[in-house]
């Protein structure tokens, strides 16, 4: 894991494995940081991509149990 630090302070923000960008703003002295990675990953892996071993879509959203039962 990589040591992700703000450019303004050096202040700790975060450890991170693979990401392909990275944009934290440092609670310290507010900076925006914005990291990106040195090489990219494979597009498999990449957010939005299909997991569904049997026709290749993705789950929906579940519903919170709360959401069912408005107040009357």
């Amino acid at each position: 894991m990589k040591a992700i630090r703000c450019s303004g302070c050096s202040k700790l923000l975060a450890r991170a494995g693979q990401f392909d960008t990275l944009e934290i703003k440092c609670p310290r002295c507010g900076r925006i940081n914005t990291q990106r990675a040195t090489s990219s990953r494979s597009q498999e892996t990449t957010r939005g991509s299909t997991d569904n071993p049997v026709d290749g879509r993705q789950a929906s959203p579940r519903r919170s149990h709360l959401s069912s039962h408005a107040a009357t």
